[in-house]
């Protein structure tokens, strides 16, 4: 089960991060401002994320109701970990902030 909510993560932070979809991610986020808002939201992605993995899971690995909750799950890690990382970035650039202007 960690294994696969690990994946629901990983697969929302393609989808929102990668460079190499950026291409792909532009003109699909163009079309409507819901899939732009969509596309920026690791809440909203997650539960798509997870609404795949599930299905998946079910369909051809005989998941039970535990498949119902991934959309949920994925939901908040990926919301979660997405601000946890948000906040480990903001405290680096702090840091070496502080760094700089103690050089000068």
């Amino acid at each position: 089960m960690i294994l696969f909510l690990s994946a629901c993560v990983g697969l929302t932070w393609i989808l929102k991060y990668a460079t190499i979809l950026e291409p792909i991610r532009k003109p699909i986020k163009a079309l409507h401002p819901k899939l732009n808002e969509l596309f920026n939201c690791s809440l909203c992605l997650g539960v798509w994320s997870g609404s795949a993995v599930g299905l998946f899971s079910w369909y051809y690995l005989n998941f039970g109701a535990e498949a119902l909750l991934f959309p949920f799950s994925a939901a908040a890690l990926s919301w979660f970990f997405d601000c946890l990382i948000d906040y480990i970035q903001l405290q680096q650039l702090r840091a070496e902030r502080e760094i700089d202007t103690k050089k000068h």
